[in-house]
């Protein structure tokens, strides 16, 4: 990755090399452009990176599972080629009240019969809800492909593209209802249709109820939507399945780079942008925190909608609508993450009589009613840390040693609430605090770990903004909330990847779909550039 300053122009220039900027880069230095991307940081890939936060441990400090990334973007780059390699993890584990430890078999079978223990009813209604999500599952992964129309627009291009989008998701029409309750209806409510036990209920309603990122309880509206992450992704390609990635979640961003590179895409690291220039209306480069400029027929920030417009762009570039608009655009996180270096790992009490066999579990979910993932929210409605918070218990090293140094393992451990936003307190003091909360909620669980940790690395959502430049510390940049969503994502009138600015596209999390590594908004963007220069598709 070149360090150094070049005098060159650019067909286009990238702020940011988050995976969705190398995405995007990689797609239009393989169409034939001339690409640079530039990173603030010292390494690529935004939030998406791997960190040797203490020596011999990587961690990835911000995404911490592939369940999203595109076969799309996976084949079309040829990923697999430059280090990219998924690694099937063994069944996730959740402790129920009452019943010891549950393995979430991936197998509809084998998961009904685990719900049988709490109800006939659940056990019968689970294949049928895995049936009815996986035939939902095609209709969302084609709309988060879309580019978003501005509805109030009646141009005859934009009718065009209206009349497009209808006719490849004419079969939209008739699951209307089915995708209009999976958007506006809570999780609990939604699951509720299906599922009558306490344990199934906290089983499958874990990650809409907190595991998404958002600052959202089981009872929010909207939350139903994330009942379909595991259907977002079609993994029976040749792009492989979901898991851990070897290396950590770096390896999926350096992957990328390289990618690109072999089309001539360059890639600096270190290169602070500071400012967009903008020359009568129009993007024409960057200039970068050490005075340098970087010019370019036209630029894509990878930056959050409301860094670009709030801190590149000059105000005078963009209307005061546009920007009040956008100051609307947002959505705190309120998640935590703490990564320990340790010697032992936790053993679950009554993991033998589990089924889940010899070994140590790489993930372990602590949720083991609904009343506990409504306590933890409720912790927070009222101002405070959850004083028992929801935890994935994720440790990596159990299946990809290299993580660690031998004999040693790495627990990354994500969960909620912590209050953030203005006033927050994210000091020393709040993130001893949240680890040793962290270590109690566990032992309740695994009595006979000793809690003892070598290193300790904690992420609250003001590390967050400030480290990866995720705004609130949201990785979706603002809440996926339906106010937020498709053509009024950023903002109403821009949601197909331009700006007010001539020739300066946004290519982030802050564009649909949203957050997760999933390469979509870097394709699309890439797709919108493309065809402004009638160079057809990527």
């Amino acid at each position: 990755m070149d360090r150094i300053q070049s005098r060159m122009k650019y067909d286009v220039v990238i702020v940011g090399a988050g995976h969705n900027g190398l995405v995007c880069g990689a797609y239009l230095a393989k169409a034939g452009l001339k690409v640079c991307v530039l990173e603030r940081r010292p390494l690529v890939g935004g939030a998406c990176a791997t960190e040797e936060v203490w020596p011999g441990y990587k961690v990835s400090t911000a995404a911490h599972m592939l369940g999203l990334l595109q076969p799309r973007v996976i084949l079309d780059l040829e990923l697999q080629k430059f280090g990219y390699e998924v690694l099937s993890t063994p069944p996730i584990v959740q402790p129920i009240d009452g019943a010891g430890p549950i393995v979430l078999w991936r197998e509809t079978d084998r998961l009904a019969a685990q719900l049988a223990r709490f109800s006939a009813k659940d056990a019968a209604a689970y294949p049928r809800y895995v049936d009815h999500l996986a035939k939902m599952g095609p209709i969302f992964r084609r709309l988060m492909w879309e580019i978003p129309f501005d509805p109030a627009v009646m141009s005859l291009r934009n009718l065009r593209d209206m009349a497009m989008f209808a006719w490849r998701n004419r079969g939209f029409v008739g699951r209307f209802h089915d995708v209009t309750d999976l958007l506006t209806m809570s999780a609990y409510d939604y699951l509720g249709r299906w599922f009558e036990s306490d344990a199934a209920m906290a089983i499958m309603g874990y990650y809409p109820a907190g595991g998404s990122g958002q600052s959202v309880g089981y009872h929010t509206e909207g939350t139903a939507y994330f009942l379909l992450r595991g259907q977002l992704r079609d993994s029976t390609t040749p792009a492989g399945g979901t898991g851990l990635v070897r290396g950590g979640m770096g390896t999926v961003a350096d992957a990328i780079r390289k990618s690109g590179a072999r089309f001539g895409m360059e890639t600096r690291v270190d290169a602070e942008v500071a400012r967009i220039l903008v020359e009568s209306g129009k993007a024409v480069g960057v200039a970068l925190s050490n005075g340098d400029e970087v010019r370019a027929d036209l630029v894509i920030s990878n930056a959050s909608a409301r860094h670009t417009f709030t801190s590149l762009v000059d105000d005078a570039a963009v209307s005061s609508e546009f920007r009040s608009r956008l100051s609307a655009f947002g959505g705190h996180a309120t998640a935590f993450k703490v990564h320990l270096a340790v010697e032992d790992l936790p053993r679950l009490d009554g993991i033998e009589a589990s089924g889940f066999g010899d070994g140590q579990p790489s993930q372990i979910t602590i949720a083991p009613s609904v009343a506990w993932l409504e306590q933890a929210y409720g912790d927070l409605q009222a101002g405070t840390p959850s004083r028992r918070p929801y935890l994935t218990v994720q440790i990596p090293s159990v299946v990809d040693p290299t993580l660690a140094p031998q004999g040693r393992h790495l627990m990354s451990i994500y969960g909620g609430h912590i209050p953030s936003g203005p006033g927050a307190d994210h000091g020393e003091g709040t993130k001893q605090a949240v680890t040793d909360r962290v270590i109690e909620t566990i032992k309740l669980f695994a009595p006979t770990w000793s809690g003892a940790y070598l290193h300790r690395h904690v992420m609250l959502s003001s590390d967050y903004e400030q480290q990866f430049g995720l705004p609130g510390g949201n990785p979706h940049h603002a809440d996926l909330s339906l106010s937020q969503l498709f053509f009024r994502r950023p903002v109403a009138g821009y949601a197909d990847h331009r700006t007010p600015v001539r020739d300066l596209y946004l290519c982030s999390a802050s564009n649909h779909p949203g957050g997760g590594v999933t390469g979509i908004p870097g394709y699309n963007a890439a797709l919108v550039v493309l065809r402004a220069l009638g160079r057809g598709t990527p």
